[in-house]
């Protein structure tokens, strides 16, 4: 089955995920990225989102941060394989200098200068906000400190385990990049956190009031990124080998997949059991991320197939994927703000929360990512000149 852009390529569009046409049939989005992908992305961020908005009763927003988690490894480490394919090594300075890129410029506008403002007429502990900046908060949060901060900017605790994921990542890479067995070092590592992992979430389930240091701490949170490690190892792997992605298409590019996923996911939440919950609810999950990851990039011809690209390439959805960094960033602050100064029925305060977190989140990405992202491929583009 063959699919079409959504529209035509425009010169110096860059997919994310490099070069996308190896894979046969990938379907894209409008913005020429892998459609699915984004998908996932807007998904989970709109849990989250409506979580906050005060229906997290109903609506598993924690769920949300784990297909982050899985999603982020997947990208990470199939970016790094795609370099390496190209250039036979690892720029760190250019892996670091994207993520500056990506990270800081909305970080800056919804976090940073909010509040440095809001520190003229609020307290604020000056060392919460810097753990903040410097990606150190989930470990707060994991120890159960008292916090002070901009009110809604916790949420970063997510970001904090995904940059910590992306340093070290990068260091280990620049070591095994350029030796014979890397693929098998990586593999292993990634194997290793998700096991260490797991079972680190187990004996901390066995203490008593350990929920904070399970659900925040990066070392017990480690196996989702990793999981997405292993999924872009093992599609990295399939592509370099000529016909493996056939081979691997009957098997998990069906559609019972796809089926598979969604039943493991909602498995998730409906077990209540509270060791289940602080333990193999997040591995069910991410497993459940990384097997729709998997289903959209192989070719398959099911019945489920062509809905599930459709809805993908919806621009409403694209919209929200890419959007999604700079709507989880602002969201929570809009609803908290709400309210602080309004006395709404709960529903309408929901409403308001939603549309505006998202809508503003929607205007940072117009206003500060996308400009900054058409810089940073400028900057590429001159560079490959210069080469």
């Amino acid at each position: 089955m063959a699919y079409s852009r959504s529209r035509p390529v425009q010169s110096g569009e860059i997919d994310y995920l490099g070069d996308h046409m190896s894979a046969p049939a990938v379907p894209l989005n409008a913005a020429n990225r892998y459609a699915h992908i984004d998908a996932m992305r807007a998904f989970a961020v709109m849990l989250v989102v409506i979580a906050h908005a005060g229906y997290g009763g109903v609506i598993p927003g924690g769920s949300g941060v784990t297909i982050f988690f899985s999603i982020s490894g997947f990208i990470i480490t199939y970016l790094l394989l795609k370099e390496r394919d190209k250039t036979g090594g690892f720029s760190a300075s250019g892996f670091y200098f994207r993520r500056a890129l990506k990270i800081m410029p909305p970080l800056l506008i919804a976090i940073i200068l909010p509040t440095l403002i809001h520190a003229r007429w609020a307290n604020i502990q000056w060392t919460d906000f810097l753990a903040q900046v410097f990606f150190l908060f989930n470990w707060l949060k994991a120890r159960g400190d008292s916090i002070e901060v901009l009110p809604g900017t916790e949420v970063v605790w997510s970001l904090s385990i995904e940059e910590q994921f992306y340093i070290v990542f990068a260091l280990v890479w620049l070591l095994a990049v350029r030796t014979r067995h890397w693929r098998a070092v990586i593999t292993g590592l990634a194997v290793l956190g998700v096991v260490y992992s797991t079972v680190s979430r187990m004996i901390f389930a066995s203490l008593p009031d350990m929920g904070d240091r399970i659900y925040y701490g990066s070392d017990t949170r480690l196996d989702g990124i990793a999981m997405g490690v292993l999924t872009a190892i093992g599609y990295h792997y399939w592509q370099s080998r000529e016909g493996s992605l056939l081979t691997a298409s009957p098997l998990l590019g069906r559609d019972s997949i796809l089926v598979a996923a969604v039943l493991l996911y909602l498995v998730s939440l409906l077990i209540r059991d509270e060791w289940f919950r602080d333990t193999l609810r997040f591995s069910v999950q991410s497993i459940a991320a990384c097997a729709v990851i998997v289903y959209g990039l192989l070719p398959g011809n099911g019945r489920l197939r062509g809905p599930f690209i459709a809805v993908s390439q919806w621009r409403v959805v694209s919209l929200l994927g890419l959007a999604s960094y700079s709507i989880y960033l602002v969201h929570f602050v809009v609803a908290k703000f709400i309210r602080e100064f309004f006395t709404l029925p709960a529903d309408i305060e929901g409403a308001l929360s939603i549309g505006l977190g998202t809508g503003l989140g929607i205007m940072l990405y117009e206003l500060v990512e996308v400009p900054v992202r058409q810089y940073g491929q400028a900057i590429r583009k001159r560079q490959e000149v210069l080469a």
